[in-house]
């Protein structure tokens, strides 16, 4: 179902005042003041100060027909990608290995403005589509592969799920097997979820049969899902392809599915993803990526006793030699995001306005809390945190 703000006349010091402490402005707003902010050299002197930053970039699959047009962050298109690297070559980004780039950053040892590309999940689009490029342009890249839909050659069911919905032409549905009828001008996202939870119970071929209904359903045709192999992570010859070309392949999980709390299972999640890739990749498998971003500070002491030496999340910001290697920021691009704000997060601009907004959230809490001890005699102290950049 395929169900800007305009302000004249503001002053450089207003539209740099509310991108630092506005908590939500609109995206075109946002763009001005990045553009204002290039042309007063603020890029300039953002990278110089942010120049021994680590930064990593983030991308997820390539787009083999138009699932661009479904989600443009999970599906880039390859002249994008290709845009982006000639950028970061053009600019002066030295883009390295992430093993060379971790060694160099724990001696605090990075040439300035390094660059780590790393790619999230395996999807099949990263063989056909960006091996070609990656070769062309000499670069290294990081992929982190999940592995269940590896073993198991089907679409992946929440992505295609997601995706049937969002194509889906009826404005009403009966969902096969006695699921429910549902509107889906008021209800896609309650028919949707109630989908995904009913296919997470099925075997694989069943869950690829149920698929197929649910497509049938919605009138959309499954037939050029399966044609075009869309929503599906490379097979194991394609990784031995992504290997003997010099990809580096790192862990992502077996099924893709990470707790906070439950050791037993991260324990299990990481043995059954490091063991399926050992039969592919010669090389040492200690690096991660957590899944969906979901991860806590704990997680750290239990990964380092598997054997892993980092792990990558997609909090955004840049690394220095006093970020832990267990919660490595990386900036997430794709589609939406334009090429200024690409410059802004890869100059370091945008890290310097994160952390102004910290500090001035910070003194906010501070103020806030001198006023209510200064409320008169009995009132209880309040501790005040203190905010870093």
């Amino acid at each position: 179902m395929k169900h800007g703000i305009a302000q004249d006349g503001l002053t450089s010091t207003t539209c740099i005042g509310l991108f630092l402490a506005a908590p939500s402005i609109p995206v075109p707003i946002v763009r001005a003041g990045l553009y204002l902010a290039r042309s007063l050299g603020f890029f300039w002197l953002a990278r110089r100060l942010t120049r021994r930053g680590l930064r990593i970039i983030c991308y997820h699959g390539f787009a083999v027909a138009e699932e661009y047009k479904y989600r443009s962050t999970l599906f880039v298109r390859g002249e994008f990608f290709r845009k982006r690297v000639e950028y970061l070559k053009r600019k002066g980004y030295p883009i390295l290995a992430l093993q060379d780039a971790l060694a160099a950053l724990a001696v605090d040892r990075l040439p300035p403005c390094a660059t780590v590309i790393t790619m999230d999940d395996g999807w099949r689009g990263v063989y056909t589509v960006g091996l070609p490029i990656i070769r062309e342009l000499n670069i290294p890249v990081t992929v982190y592969v999940t592995t269940y839909y590896v073993e198991n050659r089907i679409p992946v069911y929440t992505v295609t799920v997601s995706y049937l919905f969002w194509r889906a032409a009826a404005q009403r549905v009966d969902l096969p097997r006695g699921i429910g009828a549902f509107d889906l001008r008021h209800e896609a996202e309650i028919a949707e979820e109630v989908v995904q939870k009913f296919g997470a119970e099925l075997p694989p071929a069943e869950r690829l049969e149920f698929l197929r209904e649910l497509a049938k359903a919605l009138d959309v045709s499954f037939d050029e899902i399966e044609g075009e192999q869309l929503f599906r992570v490379m097979d194991e010859q394609q990784l031995r392809g992504l290997a003997a070309a010099g990809i580096d392949i790192q862990l992502h999980s077996h099924r893709h599915n990470w707790p906070l709390y439950d050791q037993k299972m991260v324990e299990s999640e990481i043995d059954e993803n490091r063991r399926f890739l050992q039969r592919i990749v010669s090389r040492p498998l200690q690096h991660f990526c957590y899944p969906s971003g979901v991860y806590g500070p704990h997680q750290a002491e239990w990964l380092a006793r598997l054997g892993v030496k980092s792990a990558t999340t997609i909090d955004p910001g840049l690394n220095y030699i006093d970020t832990s290697p267990f919660a490595l920021r990386r900036l997430v691009d794709g589609g939406p995001v334009s090429d200024i704000e690409f410059a802004a997060e890869m100059t370091g601009f945008m890290e310097l306005v994160r952390s102004l907004r910290r500090w001035l959230s910070a003194r906010r809490t501070q103020r806030a809390g001198a006023g209510m001890n200064s409320s008169g005699p009995g009132q209880p102290s309040l501790p005040c945190g203190k905010g870093g950049a």
